[in-house]
This record gives C-alpha cells, sequence and structure tokens, in this order.
C-alpha cells in the first residue's frame, strides 16, 4: 500500500469515526430524552457506522473503502436534517452534533474519493494537520455553544408571568396544543426540550425564539379575537410537525 493510500484512508477513517460519534449522540437523546421506543433507526446507524469506520480502518483495500463511502452517503442521507443543528450555536445538543455530521461526511467523502483515485493530496504531516484542526474546529465550537447556551437561556420573573397562559414546549410538541387565551392576556412559553423551539405565526409576523430550557412571554394581544394555527418553524415541514392552536376570546 502507498504512503498516498495510507493518507487518504486515515482521513476517511477519521470522518467515518465522527460521523459514528453523531450518531451515538443521536442514540443517547433518544434514550435518555425522547421516547426509547425510537431507539432502533439510531441504534442501526450507530452499529453500520461504527462498523464501517473498523472495516476500512482494518483492511485499507479499494473494496473497504467503497464500503466507507456508500455507508456514509447513505448515513447523510438518512439524517441530513441533523446537518441544520450547525443553525442553532446556542443549542448544544442540535449543534455539536451538526458539526459533527458536517465535517465528518466531508472527511469522509474527500478521504474516501481520494483514496480511490490514488492522487496527492499533501504530506502526512498536512493531513494531520487537518485532523488536528478538525478537533480544534469541534472542541472550540462545543464550548461557544455551551458558553452561549448559558447566558442567553432566558427566564422569566414570576411576577410578570402572573395571569399568564402557560403552554410548554415538551417532545417536540406544544402542551396544551389548543390554548385559549381571553382578550389582552399573554401567552407564557416554555421551552423544556433540550432543542431550540419558536412561536411563528407567519400572516400576523408574530416570532418568538426559545433556546433550550427557556421560557418567554409572547404578547398576542394585537390579534383580533378568533382562532389562530401557529408553529414552531424549525420543526414544521408542509404543515406538518409540531404545530399548536390559539383561540382568543372576544
Amino acid at each position: 500500500m502507498t504512503s498516498r493510500m495510507v493518507r487518504s484512508v486515515g482521513n476517511q477513517v477519521f470522518g467515518l469515526a465522527l460521523m459514528t460519534a453523531t450518531a451515538l449522540i443521536m442514540l443517547a437523546v433518544t434514550l435518555l430524552l425522547l421516547d426509547p421506543a425510537d431507539a432502533a433507526m439510531p441504534a442501526v446507524l450507530t452499529v453500520v457506522l461504527g462498523g464501517a469506520t473498523f472495516i476500512v480502518w482494518r483492511f485499507d483495500t479499494t473494496w473497504a473503502i467503497i464500503l466507507g463511502l456508500l455507508v456514509a452517503i447513505a448515513a447523510a442521507l438518512t439524517v441530513f436534517y441533523i446537518a441544520f443543528g450547525i443553525f442553532q450555536p446556542f443549542s448544544p445538543i442540535e449543534f455539536i452534533a451538526g458539526l459533527l455530521l458536517v465535517i465528518g461526511f466531508l472527511f469522509a467523502l474527500i478521504g474516501g474519493v481520494a483514496a480511490l483515485i490514488r492522487r496527492r493530496r499533501g504530506s502526512e504531516s498536512a493531513g494531520a494537520r487537518l485532523r488536528r484542526g478538525a478537533l480544534v474546529l469541534l472542541a472550540v465550537g462545543a464550548f461557544v455553544s455551551v458558553g452561549g447556551f448559558l447566558l442567553t437561556r432566558a427566564t422569566v420573573d414570576a411576577s410578570e408571568a402572573s395571569g399568564a397562559v402557560v403552554v410548554d414546549m415538551s417532545d417536540f410538541s406544544f402542551e396544551p396544543q389548543d390554548a385559549t387565551v381571553a382578550a389582552g392576556e399573554q401567552l407564557l412559553f416554555t421551552n423544556s426540550d433540550a432543542f431550540a423551539h419558536d412561536f411563528t405565526l407567519g400572516e400576523y409576523d408574530l416570532y418568538t425564539y426559545f433556546g433550550p430550557g427557556s421560557e418567554a412571554l409572547v404578547d398576542v394581544s394585537p390579534l383580533p379575537p378568533g382562532l389562530y394555527t401557529y408553529f414552531c418553524s424549525l420543526h414544521t415541514f408542509d404543515g406538518e410537525g409540531m404545530t399548536g392552536t390559539l383561540t382568543i376570546a372576544g
């Protein structure tokens, strides 16, 4: 095996290992924070990615590299939505998982392709520096994300929340899903999830963002009496997902 082959495979293994870490985070979150009954998919993903990482590292052959590429692409297509976590920098679980997936996939893809075409991509030390740089980026990103989460976590004083109708965001749903307020009353949204959510009422240009563990008052007094459908724009697609209704009494 040529030295450049070892170099490219090293990058591919590194990328697959980061993708495996993403799957492990998904599995842990599902088991600990969401519904353990939904753990099958992240568990299978963890085993498949972990197995591909070991095979590519152990055999360093063309068939192993191709297998690693196919697994990386299939996994990325399966959980592509995790990558959007990079746009939630102060939601640590989402951001770190997204960063791991994006960086891991790039290393797995580029490293695997480079190994297949056996084209020189730089010295071994350059490849090692790239991997070290990726780890530094991940560490800095995680530190900033956790720090930002702690600094921006919003709470509402009990006196300000007095009389407000409480809606809890939990397990990617609004509770209660159907809320009723009298004219002039406010809504107190609390985010009990470990993920970012928002309140969006598009036709009236109402929007409030809630980081993990945050809460905020939403003033709906400008709205005339009636029935409204609101949603979390981060977790609603084609009208399906995290939605709720609001009735403003006359």
